[in-house]
């Protein structure tokens, strides 16, 4: 029996993108749209972007991924890369921010090794043009010996920290639960899915982490895993373990379920609704009336609701005329039911002068993307 205790989370660092070079342990370069649902997923506070791993578009504003590489990063800072397969590739490549990361709830850590590995990232925007990867749902379909493929832009060579600028891919057979614990031992549980090289020439390694292992069923891909660890150093005749995508089809149906369903944006001021584009006045707070002298001041509070089914998401919020401005933004997230505040200030500048503003509250409700606010007041 061989065994190891030298695991390796397979996202330990952020790496720096090069300008060239390989990915996964002796992987080979991607062929053109084989993998067009495959996300990177980078942090964009660095003087350089850095990589933290890979996911797979599932829905048209989700990305699954390893829940180890992001469950300690804001989402202030993530940024999720589309449609191009070299990294450095800017013209081609869809970007979306990060409103929201969903970590598995019985996710933990130990020693290198993980258990329940998986986060949901919800996109800012919904994605159109690329078709998400289908999930496994048959347990079945996917034997002992069945074939699969990885891909990744992570390092090729162990102690180098720097991932690849083009995608690699690499092949492997999956292998039972049995055999993975013969090198990584106790820590291998049925939600966990081993695979490996038969040549033991390729090998996922650090930057690959979330990255997906997909299997062609009855001739449609089928995202079937997401590389969790392996080994300490990368080695081609061990095995990768991998999340078991099939055994968390409830939890990530009910995550892609909040955006199915349409949600409904309604805002009012002093407790009535304000039509969408309408003049502004008194009755719904948008008039902030007279005020006797300039270097006065006024703020007007406005709630925000969603009288929806599906997830309210607000992707921006921007305000034009010169005497207002925005002292408070609502939620960019608001679940079915949910509500939020947005306060506007106006800062009386001179006398004898009407002045109007606008708010714009970009959503991604399907009946009101675009909400605009109008706001006016006078200086006496």
């Amino acid at each position: 029996m061989h065994r190891t205790s030298k695991f390796s989370l397979c996202c330990l660092a952020i790496l720096l993108l090069p300008t060239g070079g390989r990915s996964i342990i002796d992987g080979t370069d991607a062929a053109p749209g084989e993998f067009p649902w495959i996300a990177g997923i980078v942090r964009r506070d660095v003087a350089a972007p850095g990589l933290v791993g890979g996911g797979t578009l599932i829905g048209d504003q989700w990305v699954l991924t390893a829940a180890h590489s992001v469950r300690d990063l804001p989402v202030s800072i993530l940024e999720v890369w589309l449609g191009a397969t070299a990294l450095d590739d800017a013209a081609s490549r869809q970007t979306r921010g990060v409103l929201a990361v969903y970590v598995h709830p019985d996710f933990e850590t130990d020693n290198g090794t993980s258990v329940n590995d998986l986060a949901l990232l919800l996109l800012d925007q919904p994605v159109t043009t690329i078709a998400p990867l289908g999930l496994l749902g048959n347990p079945g379909d996917l034997p002992v010996g069945e074939a699969v493929r990885v891909a990744g832009w992570g390092i090729s060579e162990v102690g180098v920290v720097e991932p690849t600028n083009d995608l690699q891919r690499a092949g492997a057979e999956v292998i039972s639960n049995a055999s993975a614990a013969m090198t990584f031992g106790s820590v291998i549980e049925p939600v966990h899915l081993a695979a490996k090289d038969p040549a033991e020439i390729a090998c996922p390694c650090v930057g690959d982490s979330g990255g997906p292992l997909v299997a062609t069923i009855s001739g449609t891909d089928r995202l079937v895993g997401l590389v969790s660890f392996g080994s300490l150093d990368c080695d081609p005749a061990l095995p990768t373990v991998y999340t078991r995508v099939s055994s968390y089809l409830t939890w990530i149906g009910e995550s892609l379920d909040l955006t199915s369903s349409p949600p409904g944006m309604i805002l009012s001021g002093k407790g009535r609704a304000i039509t969408n584009g309408g003049k502004a006045k008194v009755a719904s707070g948008a008039d902030f009336g007279e005020l006797r002298r300039p270097g006065s001041r006024r703020t007007r509070s406005f709630a925000v609701s969603n009288a929806g089914v599906g997830l309210l998401t607000v992707r921006s919020v921007s305000l034009t005329g010169r005497a207002f401005s925005l002292r408070a933004t609502p939620p960019s997230i608001l679940g079915s039911g949910g509500d939020g505040t947005m306060r506007v200030t106006f800062d009386a500048p001179r006398k004898g002068k009407r002045h109007r503003g606008a708010v714009r509250l970009l959503t991604n409700d399907p009946a009101t993307p675009l909400f605009l606010l109008r706001v006016e007041a006078r200086v006496r």
